[in-house]
């Protein structure tokens, strides 16, 4: 059966600060029946967020019944360590109404009494994602032994698009016939492939034995395999997660990623990139394969000189990923070399 996805948004919906959504909106809409966001209830997704169409945004679940949804995604898009009371009557609802619930929470529901017994009543799943239940993989250094060619969709701040850099290049290569696949490490990839590891979740030691596990389960299959990077270098977050991710994957080729929601910030932009081929030198080097740049927040005439003074100063492509990836970045990407 298709899924029917409900999103509930945990904060309001805005352009350029809801990366989990539009990432699902831009690559899961035909799967995407609504949004609960009370703020911006009443519009479209494409009128808040410049994507997914007529995908109406309501103020509550039981506004979208209607369409009847079969799963509910909440909890994936904020950083909440427990679940809210305020959400015990809509999820309740929802598995009384046999509505399988995605739940991106670092608590696991499946634990909580009540809804392990609904779940179980209603026959309606509870899907705990950021608990793979797998067994742990310990990094072995078999990686470089691997024939097919890495390449690490890695981001420079908190704006970066890896997900929608990585789908346009996998899009770019098959149009010529090449053969390559793609590993997802965060939640919205792993909603869209059905597949992967939620590499913030895991505990950091094991994170690239679980990513070398999956190089090589597609290692031979494919020329390329594509590597999606999570946080990024100056990230107190998820700085553990993005290194550990590199060291698992000791990539043939880079993309970085990154986005602006205002003129300022380009000067941080190129340090960090100096501070990343700083980081590689311990850990692979690597060439950089051109900048997905983002940034619809501003006018066209100040991305263009921003993109165009990156591009100088990195001496490499700078490009809207949206757009399309410029056949010099394929080129780019189909010469790397084994290494």
């Amino acid at each position: 059966m298709k899924r029917r996805i409900v999103i509930h948004a945990d904060k309001p919906l805005k352009l350029a600060g809801s990366k989990l959504e539009e990432d699902l909106l831009h690559y899961l809409s035909d799967e995407i029946i609504g949004v609960i966001d009370p703020k911006n209830a009443g519009k479209t997704t494409q009128q808040v967020l410049n994507c997914g169409g007529d995908i109406p945004i309501t103020s509550s679940f039981d506004e979208l019944i209607e369409y009847k949804p079969n799963y509910l995604l909440l909890g994936a898009s904020s950083f909440r360590g427990e679940f809210p009371m305020e959400w015990y009557p809509m999820v309740i609802k929802a598995l009384q109404m046999r509505v399988h619930i995605l739940n991106g929470l670092h608590q696991p529901l499946n634990k909580i009494v009540e809804f392990e017994l609904l779940s179980q009543k209603y026959k309606a799943k509870i899907y705990d994602l950021r608990h793979p239940g797998e067994k742990p993989l310990k990094f072995k250094g078999r990686v470089d032994a691997l024939q097919s060619k890495r390449l690490f969709f890695a981001s420079l701040n908190s704006g970066g698009v890896e997900l929608p850099s990585m789908m346009e290049s996998l899009k770019a290569l098959h149009r010529q016939g090449i053969s390559a696949d793609w590993i997802p490490t965060g939640m919205a990839s792993n909603l869209i492939k059905g597949k992967g590891f939620i590499a913030e979740s895991l505990v950091s030691d094991l994170i690239s034995g679980y990513l070398e596990g999956k190089i090589a389960e597609l290692d031979q299959k494919f020329q390329y395999i594509f590597i999606e990077g999570q946080g990024y270098l100056r990230d107190p977050l998820r700085a553990g997660a993005f290194v550990s991710l590199l060291h698992g994957a000791r990539p043939d080729g880079i993309m970085l990623t990154a986005g602006l929601k205002n003129s300022k910030g380009r000067d941080e932009l190129v340090a960090t990139v100096r501070d990343f081929q700083h980081l590689l030198r311990h850990i692979k080097k690597a060439p950089f394969v051109g900048l997905a740049f983002y940034a619809p927040l501003l006018k066209e005439s100040e991305k263009k000189e921003i993109s165009e003074t990156l591009q100088e100063e990195l001496v490499m492509p700078v490009f809207d990923p949206y757009e399309g990836i410029p056949n010099k970045v394929v080129e780019r990407i189909k010469n790397i070399a084994k290494s």
